[in-house]
């Protein structure tokens, strides 16, 4: 390399250097200002630190508004102070350096002290409301009963977000008590300018008073409503994730003892599962067509496939050489089987007595023991017909009786779904409600994959 070449590098390096030490430098300055701003706008809506303590994080999203609203406060009073240092109007001047001074230490208290936000909340609505009667007092207005619309929009705050309903009523509030206030200060108090003030200047500063003094209360309530919403939508959140974790696990606790007791018979957990997911197609198919309109709704849905995997509860009280016998069973063995229908709803009413779910409850209870009833009444254990025998355990009954025929069982060898389709068809009336016979038929093609899928 030419020594002009290594010239040029040597020049070409201190220019990238210093390119890269300028960028750093605009780094670091970004960097600075982006804390900078972050400190500034924490400083005015930042949550306080002891709000990460367990005992009150649930107050956290309280406390982030007061601070604001007291902040916004000492810089609205420090901008009094000096309008009425320029009029020379030493009562109200010394009425804002004492606000000052106050909401300075309810800022102080409430970023420092735990707990405290629950006394300067109180202390500051009381604030709010005297130093509005004294200042236009001061201003030379008689107070009114107009200062109880004051309260309004503190109560704007319990109103929950729950549609457009509630929210507009939230809003109208708000602006009704502002708008009904400023009204009833201008036409219903009696003028009597003091301070050596001419009447229009009197009246300008009493107007941007009541004005200012509002619209900071509007944010605050503002903002504490949505702080409010916020914390309301994330309770919501976390009780449905905790109502559908337990209900899962309870959903899993019922499909293992359903398992277990299906197994005694020769079957395998796959007839619980099929079973279950049968039912569910079917429901799904049922209210899609819009049929049992009255009946099944989205509780009764529900329950009914909650309930699925508990319809042989009742096998578990049967004795083996019964419940396994590969040969044709006696008549006196047939009358033992027919028994786990009423002593699979004993068990559910003794083992499940403290679930608060009644209708959970009444569902599998007639799922345990309706669902070897025929829509004819040729069934059992009551031989019960028709609308007699609740919807669930129709549901149960199909889906049941299928996979007994395409499933294979030690005592029998499986059929193909054709032939028991055909069979379900031919049943239709009989053992069969022929409306859910039908909404069976229409989802063929569903209840053979899920056969296939969940095959022993």
């Amino acid at each position: 390399m030419s020594k002009n070449e290594q010239n040029e590098q040597k020049e070409k390096n201190r220019i990238d250097a210093e390119n890269e030490k300028a960028l750093k430098r605009l780094k670091k300055r970004e960097e600075k200002q982006k804390k900078k701003s972050a400190n500034l706008t924490d400083f005015f809506t930042g949550t306080p630190t002891y709000n990460d303590d367990k005992d009150y994080s649930d107050y956290s999203y309280f406390s982030a508004p007061l601070n604001m609203f007291f902040l916004t406060c000492v810089i609205l009073h420090g901008v009094y102070m000096g309008i009425f240092s320029y009029l020379q109007i030493p009562m109200l001047l010394l009425l804002d350096a004492v606000c000052v001074i106050l909401y300075t230490a309810f800022v102080i208290i409430l970023r420092r002290v735990k707990g405290s936000w629950i006394f300067l909340t109180i202390g500051s609505g009381l604030e709010i409301y005297l130093h509005q009667i004294c200042t236009v007092y001061l201003f030379g207005l008689a107070p009114g009963f107009h200062y109880l619309l004051i309260p309004l929009v503190f109560i704007s705050i319990f109103i929950k977000k729950k549609g457009k309903l509630y929210t507009f009523l939230r809003k109208l509030l708000l602006a009704l008590a502002f708008i009904t206030f400023m009204y009833m200060t201008v036409f219903f108090s009696e003028y009597a300018p003091q301070h050596h003030l001419e009447y229009w200047l009197n009246t300008t500063l009493v107007l941007l008073n009541c004005t200012f003094s509002f619209l900071v209360t509007a944010i605050f309530v503002s903002r504490l409503v949505f702080s409010l919403d916020d914390k309301r939508s994330e309770l919501d959140t976390s009780v449905n994730e905790k109502v559908n974790e337990i209900e899962s696990m309870q959903n899993q606790i019922i499909i293992s003892f359903a398992n277990i007791i299906e197994a005694r018979d020769g079957s395998t957990g796959k007839h619980v599962k099929r079973t279950s997911e049968y039912v569910e197609a079917l429901v799904k198919e049922l209210k899609r067509n819009g049929d049992y309109a009255d009946i099944l709704d989205d509780n009764y849905m529900h329950d009914t496939m909650m309930s699925a995997p508990l319809h042989d509860i009742g096998k578990i009280t049967i004795p083996d050489a019964i419940l396994t016998k590969a040969g044709r069973l006696t008549q006196s063995e047939f009358a033992t089987i027919k028994q786990h229908t009423v002593n699979g709803k004993k068990l559910i009413e003794e083992s499940m007595s403290d679930i608060e779910n009644e209708n959970f409850l009444k569902v599998a209870k007639s799922v345990a023991l309706y669902h070897h009833e025929c829509w004819d009444g040729s069934g059992y254990p009551y031989g019960i017909a028709g609308d007699e025998i609740p919807l669930c355990a129709r549901i149960m009954t199909i889906a049941d009786y299928f996979d007994a025929l395409v499933a294979k069982r030690s005592y029998k060898a499986a059929l193909p779904t054709s032939v028991v389709f055909d069979n379900i068809k031919e049943q239709r009336g009989k053992k069969f409600d022929p409306t859910v016979t039908d909404a069976f038929l229409r989802i063929r093609d569903q209840i053979d994959e899920i056969a296939k899928a969940n095959a022993d």
